[in-house]
């Protein structure tokens, strides 16, 4: 078990994955060994809780919480697009400690399922592109669509770089 602490509240996270938090009464956190297993509801694939932080309910994804009970020193209330977290396999649920990295949010954008490549009807061709920086990339045409997956991924590789 892992206790960590946002603001005023003391927050415990079990190896199943499971966040209790203190009970609040009168404004204040409870001191007895009563914990309150927080509850998440899905929200376009990714898990979310409210937690009363000085009186005030605040929403946060479960990810980001699993990030900083493991990473103390990490700033879970900057939500600036350099402080995003990325999930290496692309499983929003898989939250497990390994699969979690701090990421810009460009960063996270390179981390997805993306083709690549379209067919254009015009041409009667395979067009691939990438974006990088908000500017989009042609990558050429191809005959075959394998083709212009393959041009996609050596410039994904070359381009999107994503620390580890």
């Amino acid at each position: 078990m892992i206790e960590f602490v946002l603001k005023d509240r003391r927050l415990r996270l079990y190896p199943d994955g499971t966040i209790t938090c203190r009970v609040i009464r009168s404004g204040k956190e409870t001191k007895n060994d009563i914990w309150n297993k927080i509850k998440f509801t899905n929200n376009k694939g990714y898990l979310r809780c409210v937690i009363s932080l000085d009186g005030v309910p605040v929403s946060f994804y479960q990810h980001r919480l699993l990030y900083f009970a493991h990473n103390p020193s990490w700033d879970i209330f900057d939500n600036s697009p350099n402080n995003c977290i990325d999930h290496k396999n692309h499983d929003k649920t898989d939250n497990t400690d390994g699969n979690l990295r701090v990421v810009t949010s460009q960063q996270n954008q390179f981390n997805t399922n993306a083709k690549g490549y379209t067919w254009n009807k015009h041409e009667r061709k395979w067009k691939a592109q990438i974006q990088v920086n908000k500017k989009m990339m042609g990558l050429g045409t191809y005959e075959k669509e394998e083709d212009a997956r393959a041009a996609y991924l050596e410039a994904k590789e070359r381009l999107h770089i994503i620390p580890p």
